[in-house]
């Protein structure tokens, strides 16, 4: 009950989410979940929205980077422009690059997903002046860029060998 009482405060808190936010929020959340999504439902794993979701990914990891920044630089603000936390803006977006650099998507997704991580965990633990809607919003958004990301590796090693396997029965046949 206690659990079932503490998932019931986190939706409330996102709910106390200024509007703009929590649906543009959301709408960002869209390329992440289409991708697996558009694979499973045709049943084929393309490799160019894999890399699409990766780039989008990046992208987003980068946005997070450059929020910490500019949380950071007006003169009133709580974070200071000290090294600490410029460098905690500036790490994900690197990693989020390399995640780019990988020839294999699979290494660029586990590169990006550690890039999340860990622009969550400045976010949430690091910055404890954000408000609790914001932190909710937050975990939110990375648990569902992780499993989209996680469903699309997932989906490459399944349809690729079902792929795979389907090409040698036709050579097979021919």
């Amino acid at each position: 009950a206690e659990s079932e009482a503490e998932s019931q405060k986190s939706l409330e808190s996102l709910k106390d989410s200024p509007k703009p936010v929590l649906y543009l929020s959301l709408l960002g959340l869209v390329p992440f979940v289409a991708v697996p999504l558009a694979m499973a439902v045709q049943g084929t794993y393309c490799p160019e929205l894999a890399f699409a979701q990766v780039a989008y990914g990046a992208v987003t990891a980068s946005f997070l980077g450059g929020m910490r920044w500019g949380f950071a630089l007006p003169e009133n603000s709580p974070a200071k422009p000290d090294w600490l936390n410029m460098a905690n803006g500036t790490v994900p977006p690197l990693l989020a690059c390399q995640a780019l650099l990988f020839k294999d998507v699979t290494q660029g997704a586990v590169m990006l997903m550690l890039a999340l991580g860990i622009a969550l965990h400045y976010d949430v633990s690091l910055l404890p002046t954000y408000p609790r809607w914001f932190k909710k919003l937050r975990v939110v958004g990375t648990v569902v860029m992780i499993l989209s990301l996680l469903a699309t590796v997932a989906l490459k090693a399944v349809l690729e060998g079902e792929q795979s396997d389907d090409r040698k029965i036709r050579e097979n046949i021919n």
